[in-house]
């Protein structure tokens, strides 16, 4: 790293001096050299092994089930600063995609400003309810069991309500107070990136929130929030476009329990669902167990198949091989409870993941 701001320094002094025997236009503005801000270069390259029932799982019978590797890697620019006169802390990042395959360029990009008046971020970042949500999925060991990667997939999700995504928005929490703060934020249409709007792009004016406790009750250790979310939707015969719902992770007896109940209604598609999750350290091995399902659903078709109480269980591990090395694993039992459609009756499965993710 200091390497890295030895040679952007001096290539500032280079450049400085060129600029210095070319006349400059009048009106040019000025940018001074780097030095305010501290830069980092962070970020994890994944490589996993899986296989198993994918297609039943994703009820698309063009997805091959066989044994098959894939890469997971970011690169993440931050920039942090402090104002000595305010005290107001702000800065950036910039998270790479860096997969062959990838054709996006970046994954999250945003600005923050932080004081005693909270914080704020502007740019490609998750909104309130996928930031502040918590449940049985909180607490998972390997890639992240029913959140996870691979075998967190199934026919209809059931970690999380739909939420507004890495779509550009305007996100603010509060400063803690006595262990709860709060969180909202604004995500004007489902685009995001420097695209400017298409018109009548679902979902619209997206408003996301989150109260949120994090703190010790009779010196149990209490994670908890509740959040909802309210949108627009123009295309469709059915506008209603929200979700709310709540759930809390308890540290008990060396064992981490949490559990999560939502409801959502997105263009007329309802499904209310639930998670629960143990998780707990042997040694130097994270475990847990993930549950999800589906309580009920209205209308919920995926690929032509419809679905009501579909459910995912799943086993992980993981454990530090040498620092930033970590190996982890998944192993999910699904049944995506296709009453009818092309899946019916292949419709449930195994499948498994593992994970040798290297972070730096």
């Amino acid at each position: 790293m200091n390497r890295l701001k030895v040679l952007l320094g001096t290539t500032a002094l280079v450049g400085a001096g060129l600029a210095a025997t070319v006349p400059s236009p009048v009106s040019a503005a000025t940018v001074s050299p780097g030095g305010a801000l501290d830069l980092t270069l962070t970020g994890f390259m994944g490589f996993r092994a899986h296989g198993g029932d994918l297609s039943n799982a994703r009820l698309n019978k063009n997805i091959a089930d066989g044994l098959d590797f894939s890469n997971d890697t970011e690169v993440h620019v931050v920039a942090r600063g402090r104002h000595d006169a305010t005290g107001i802390e702000y800065g950036a990042t910039v998270e790479f995609e860096a997969d062959t395959n990838r054709t996006d360029n970046t994954d999250e990009t945003w600005i923050f400003v932080r004081g005693t008046f909270g914080e704020f971020r502007f740019g490609d970042e998750d909104g309130a309810v996928d930031n502040s949500a918590v449940g049985g999925f909180t607490v998972a060991a390997g890639t992240g069991g029913i959140d996870g990667s691979i075998v967190d997939v199934i026919a209809t999700g059931v970690v999380k309500p739909f939420n507004s995504g890495d779509n550009t928005k305007i996100r603010y929490y509060t400063p803690n107070f006595g262990g709860f703060s709060v969180g909202a934020s604004y995500t004007p249409n489902a685009q995001g990136g420097d695209q400017l709007a298409l018109k009548n792009v679902d979902p619209q004016d997206f408003f996301e929130g989150a109260l949120v406790y994090n703190g010790e009750v009779g010196g149990v250790g209490i994670l908890a929030s509740v959040v909802g979310g309210y949108c627009r939707i123009e295309n469709a015969a059915d506008d209603d476009c929200y979700n709310y719902g709540g759930g809390a992770v308890v540290n008990l007896f060396g064992f981490r329990l949490g559990g999560g109940i939502f409801t959502q209604n997105f263009a007329g598609q309802e499904k209310d669902f639930f998670n629960v999750g143990v998780g707990a350290a042997l040694g130097p091995v994270n475990l847990s167990v993930t549950y999800g399902q589906v309580l009920d659903s209205d209308d919920l078709v995926v690929n032509g198949n419809a679905v009501d109480e579909p459910m995912n269980l799943v086993v992980s591990a993981d454990i530090a091989l040498m620092p930033g090395l970590v190996l982890a694993g998944d192993v999910g039992y699904f049944d995506n409870d296709v009453d009818n459609g092309p899946n019916k009756g292949d419709d449930d499965g195994v499948q498994a993941v593992t994970r040798l993710r290297l972070a730096f």
